[in-house]
C-alpha cells in the first residue's frame, strides 16, 4: 500500500495545477421509480439549471398503483440552450422504466446530446432509474447519462445510455 503514496501525491498536485472549466450553462435531471409489488411504491425526481441567463425546472412525482416521476430543466444564456429531461414509470405488477434525454445547443454551433433508459423485469419488487445533463463551456458543448435498476431474486434489468457532442464547424 505504501507503494501508492507518492504516485498518488503526484497525481494529485499535477491535477490542481491543471486549469478548472468552469461551465456557463447547464441543465440536469433525473428520475426513479419503483415497486414492490405489494403495497404503494416509490417515485422520486430532480431537476436543476445553472447558468447566468433564464431558466426553469420542474419535477412531478406520484405514488400509489402505479408510480411516476419526471423532472425537466431548461435554460438560455449567453453561451446557448441547454434542455433536459427524465421520466420513470413503475406499475405494482408490471415493469419499471426510465428515461433521460439531454441536449444543448450552443451558440458557437457546437451541439451535444445525451440519451439512457434503463427497464426492469421479472421479480415482484423492481426500480428503474435514469438522469442526465447538457452544459456548455467557452470551448462548446458537453453533455452525458446514466441509467440503472435493480430487481429481486430472478429478475433483469436492462440499460442502455448514449451521448454525442459535435464541436463547433468554423
Amino acid at each position: 500500500m505504501k507503494r501508492f503514496v507518492f504516485p498518488s501525491a503526484v497525481v494529485m498536485t499535477a491535477l490542481m495545477c491543471l486549469p478548472v472549466t468552469v461551465r456557463a450553462g447547464e441543465a440536469g435531471s433525473s428520475a426513479s421509480a419503483g415497486s414492490n409489488g405489494f403495497g404503494s411504491g416509490s417515485a422520486s425526481a430532480d431537476a436543476y439549471y445553472h447558468g447566468d441567463g433564464p431558466g426553469m425546472a420542474k419535477t412531478k412525482t406520484r405514488s400509489g398503483k402505479v408510480n411516476f416521476a419526471r423532472g425537466f430543466a431548461i435554460g438560455f444564456d449567453e453561451d446557448g440552450l441547454s434542455l433536459s429531461v427524465s421520466h420513470a414509470v413503475a406499475s405494482r405488477f408490471g415493469p419499471a422504466y426510465a428515461g433521460t434525454l439531454s441536449m444543448n445547443i450552443g451558440l458557437d454551433g457546437s451541439v451535444s446530446n445525451s440519451f439512457g433508459h434503463a427497464l426492469s423485469l421479472g421479480s415482484h419488487r423492481r426500480s428503474a432509474q435514469a438522469g442526465g445533463f447538457a452544459g456548455s463551456t467557452p470551448r462548446g458543448s458537453t453533455a452525458g447519462a446514466s441509467a440503472g435498476g435493480s430487481t429481486g431474486f430472478g429478475g433483469r434489468v436492462f440499460t442502455r445510455t448514449w451521448s454525442r457532442s459535435r464541436p463547433r464547424r468554423w
